[in-house]
This record gives structure tokens, C-alpha cells and sequence, in this order.
């Protein structure tokens, strides 16, 4: 459960298995938009069933947040449903670089932070820009590119600190564990030297990593939304997002 009192609202097909809807939190001026912004892994094992679904949602918009390499060997398969696909790469190397490096979790969200603020700032500006159309945000597993996107975006909008918080967190219930065990065991035996980070980088969403990330921006920024404005972000944009994800409560 969400601290709001929401559930998890995941979409259960077949080709997915981290596929949510955001909607239904409570935002600064009324709940987020059901139907509007979900957030996901990867799109390439997509089935006709899927696509179905996906079309009577009414998908019109697409944020690949993948590096090319990625795009080109996992292309999304999204077929009859005519929705634009609109490419931002959060990292301006594959997540390979820093599964062999041995990334920690928090290095890898400093590098994004500090060095990507720009890309996160396109990725916000394309939500903001979409208006009344449903869009999905995604990476590959759906749980650090698109988990810091959506929780700026929720941040940005006034959803409170632990259930923008909650949603990062449930990501790690919904990655399947045999997918997980393979990708681990690749980069062991692949590894030149002893993985330490490499369980925490692949399988884990703690709250301890999100709420780390938005002190470090606190710190350097003074708020989320000055953050997104040192790296592009305009007010208008800023508002723009609002209308496009939160429902007005009536007078």
C-alpha cells in the first residue's frame, strides 16, 4: 500500500511485469490523473492481448528513457497502437558501464543527478508538454531511470515526500526473481573483480536511495523544483505538468 491510502495500481499483462498507474495520490491541488501517466520496464515482449490493452487505454505517448544499445537490441513492439515514442536517454552510456564498474546504487543515482539533470529536465518537460494524452515512461526494468523521473514528476506536482517515496519502493516487489538471477549471475561470472554492489544495483528499490537523492538535491538546490530549473525547466513547464497530471478538486 501507498501511505495515502492508495493501492499499487499495476497493470497486469503479459508482456510486462512493472507496469503502473500513478494515478489516484494525493498532489497540491487535487488527486493525480487515473489513466494518465504509468510508468514501466521494457515494451519488446508485448503479445496482441497486450497491445489490445494498451490501445483501449488510449497510450498516445511513449518516454523511452533507454540508451540506443539498449533500444536496438529490446526495440519496443508497439504495434497497432499508435502512440509516438519519444527518446530520452538518461544515461549518455549503457547501465552496463556501471554494472561492470560495480556501481553502488547511490553512485549511480549521483552520476544521473549531477551529471544528467538536463536529460531528467527533457523527460519532465515531455510529460509536462502532453496534455490530457496517457503516456508511459520507461527504462528497462522500470525501477532508477524511470523510478527518478516519476518521483520528480510526483515531487514537482505536491505529492507528499513518503508516497512518492512508497512508489519508488514497490518496484523491487514486482522485478521477477528468476529474470533478476539470471542477470546477476551473468555479471559475476563476467565481473574481472568481486561484485559488491551488483545485488543492490539489480534488484533493489530501498526508500533509503530515494530519500538520499532528494536531500542531495535539498542540499544543492534548495527544492525539487529549483533543481528542475537549473537544469532547463521552465515555470510554465512546471505548471503545464501540474494540468497535465493532477486533477482539479471542484470548488
Amino acid at each position: 500500500m501507498i501511505p495515502d491510502g492508495h493501492p499499487v495500481r499495476l497493470v497486469r499483462l503479459r508482456g510486462t511485469y512493472n507496469l503502473r498507474d500513478t494515478g489516484g495520490r494525493v498532489a497540491r491541488t487535487g488527486p493525480t490523473r487515473l489513466g494518465k501517466l504509468y510508468r514501466s520496464d521494457a515494451l519488446h515482449r508485448l503479445d496482441d492481448a497486450d497491445r489490445r490493452e494498451l490501445a483501449e487505454r488510449r497510450i498516445g505517448l511513449v518516454v523511452d528513457l533507454r540508451d540506443p544499445s539498449e533500444r536496438a537490441d529490446f526495440p519496443s513492439d508497439l504495434r497497432g497502437i499508435g502512440a509516438e515514442i519519444v527518446h530520452v536517454p538518461v544515461l549518455a552510456t549503457s547501465p552496463a558501464t556501471f554494472l561492470a564498474a560495480d556501481s553502488s546504487l547511490d553512485e549511480f543515482y549521483d552520476h544521473i543527478v549531477e551529471e544528467r539533470g538536463h536529460a531528467l529536465a527533457t523527460a519532465l518537460r515531455v510529460l509536462a508538454r502532453s496534455g490530457t494524452t496517457p503516456v508511459i515512461v520507461h527504462c528497462t526494468s522500470g525501477k532508477d531511470r524511470t523510478g527518478l523521473v516519476v518521483a520528480l514528476a510526483l515531487a514537482l506536482v505536491g505529492v507528499d515526500r513518503a508516497t512518492v517515496v512508497a512508489d519508488y519502493a514497490a518496484t523491487e516487489r514486482h522485478l521477477p526473481p528468476a529474470l533478476l538471477d539470471e542477470i546477476v549471475a551473468h555479471w559475476r561470472r563476467s565481473a574481472d573483480r568481486p561484485a559488491v554492489h551488483l545485488e543492490t544495483l539489480v534488484r533493489l528499490s530501498p526508500p533509503a536511495a530515494l530519500e538520499r537523492i532528494f536531500g542531495r538535491i535539498e542540499a544543492g538546490h534548495g527544492s525539487v523544483a529549483d533543481y528542475a530549473r537549473a537544469h532547463g525547466l521552465s515555470d510554465e513547464d512546471v505548471a503545464r505538468l501540474a494540468e497535465a497530471l493532477v486533477e482539479p478538486i471542484s470548488p
